[in-house]
């Protein structure tokens, strides 16, 4: 039953897709586009997935879940190497609404990325 809901290949490529462009926009260019990263690797999952709004939200989940707890790993290590290691315990907070927030927006692209799947298939669109 779960082998038939979870769709390990789109959510496998989501998360590449989440951890590759944030270290791309954050690590190398500055810039911190985190939260459109995890809704366009959600949208990427439930276009992929495409069988139902509820599966799309699942695999965006469980993809938003695994990239999340990887991308923060990464923002925890680049503060402590950059000094700010003293203030771990306040930024700790700051993590843990970060990884829901990025699990929602993942969860919310998975729900567009089925929308968009079913629109396409229903006007004629070789997906």
């Amino acid at each position: 039953m779960i082998n038939e809901i979870i769709k390990w290949k789109p959510v496998i490529i989501g998360i590449l897709i989440a951890i590759s462009l944030y270290i791309v926009s954050d690590v190398i260019s500055g810039q911190n586009l985190v939260f459109s990263i995890f809704l366009l690797g959600g949208i990427a999952i439930g276009f992929m997935v495409g069988d139902n709004i509820k599966n799309g939200t699942i695999n965006g989940i469980i993809s938003g879940i695994i990239s999340g707890i990887i991308v923060n790993i990464i923002l925890i290590a680049m503060m402590y190497l950059q000094g700010y290691g003293a203030y771990m315990s306040s930024i700790i907070s700051m993590i843990i609404i970060y990884i829901v927030l990025e699990i929602f927006m993942s969860a919310l692209g998975g729900v567009f990325g089925s929308l968009i799947r079913s629109e396409s298939a229903k006007t004629g669109i070789n997906t």
